[in-house]
Parts: C-alpha cells; sequence; structure tokens
C-alpha cells in the first residue's frame, strides 16, 4: 500500500508535466499548418515535395510516440486515481480517461487520412522525377496546382491533428485548475 501511496503522491506532478508538453506539442503541429506549409507552398521546385515529406517525418518521429506515449499515461493514471481512497480524488479518473481516448483518437486519424495524402503527395515528386535536365527541378503547372491542392488538404487534416492534443490537455487543465479550486 506504500507504494500506492507514493504513485497518488507523483500523478499530480506527472499530470502537470504531461499537460504542458501536450500544449507544446499541439503548439509545435500547429505550427506546420501556420508556418511550414504557407513557406513549402511557396517553393516552386520539385523539392516541395520531399519539404513536406522531410517535415513529416520529422513531425512523426517526435509527435507521434509523444502523443501515444501521453495517451498511454493518461490512460494508466486514470486508472490509478480511480482506485484512491480519497473520493474527491477518485472522481478524477473520468476526465483523464477522457483525454486518454481523446488522444487515442489521433493514431487513428494519421493512418486514415494524413498518411494516405501523404503517399499520394509522394507519388507527385516521383512522378516530377522521371523528367530530365533542369526540368526536374521545376514543377509543372499542372503538377504544382495539385500539390497545392493536396497540400490544402493536408492542412486541413493535420489541423485536426494538432487540435486534439490541444482538447485533450485542456480536459485535463480543466480537470486539475477544478481540483485546486
Amino acid at each position: 500500500m506504500a507504494s500506492l501511496d507514493t504513485i497518488f503522491s507523483v500523478i499530480p506532478f506527472l499530470h502537470w508535466a504531461m499537460i504542458i508538453s501536450l500544449l507544446v506539442i499541439s503548439g509545435t503541429a500547429w505550427s506546420f499548418n501556420l508556418w511550414v506549409i504557407p513557406i513549402i507552398k511557396m517553393n516552386p521546385s520539385s523539392s516541395a515535395v520531399q519539404q513536406l515529406l522531410e517535415t513529416s517525418r520529422r513531425g512523426g518521429a517526435w509527435l507521434e510516440p509523444l502523443n501515444a506515449s501521453f495517451a498511454f499515461m493518461f490512460g494508466i493514471t486514470a486508472a490509478v486515481l480511480s482506485r484512491h481512497p480519497d473520493a474527491a480524488e477518485a472522481a478524477q479518473w473520468k476526465p483523464f480517461a477522457l483525454t486518454f481516448l481523446t488522444l487515442l483518437q489521433v493514431a487513428w486519424w494519421e493512418r486514415v487520412m494524413i498518411f494516405p495524402l501523404e503517399a499520394t503527395i509522394a507519388r507527385l515528386g516521383k512522378n516530377n522525377d522521371k523528367s530530365g535536365g533542369t526540368e526536374k527541378f521545376w514543377m509543372d503547372h499542372a503538377t504544382n496546382k495539385a500539390l497545392h491542392q493536396s497540400l490544402d488538404k493536408w492542412t486541413r487534416w493535420h489541423a485536426v491533428r494538432a487540435t486534439l492534443p490541444l482538447i485533450a490537455s485542456l480536459i485535463a487543465l480543466y480537470t486539475k485548475l477544478q481540483h485546486l479550486v
């Protein structure tokens, strides 16, 4: 039981760290939409496709595993909190379970909406690489237009991906602030 008491004393600090981290993660994800994609759209060369794919690769290397680990941790802390001897503390498990469920939505959203679109964008780059000489460095009008339409769609789909961690962090933040009052 002493180890459970130690866990109960650590959970609030863990929650605060995860809330702050989720806000940073959401801000980073939103920076793709507000900053990175507009810059990529200004690039008329075929490297614009590679810029998006590299940005996505880097984002996936950090944002996806962090999101999954925070979902996992919120789920575990919700389960542990449900066993707290103080009823007021134990009641907090529900919002943290909701935070867990909200973060789980990111994984399927990325796989169903974003990753297939990125594969389509990657094919645009491969189709453009087939031309020879200096032509391969510049996208033709049709490819550029298709890329811009795909980037606009990617921005819309990614907005959902960026907003879900924000919603999850706000649920957890509201719960923590309610507990302080």
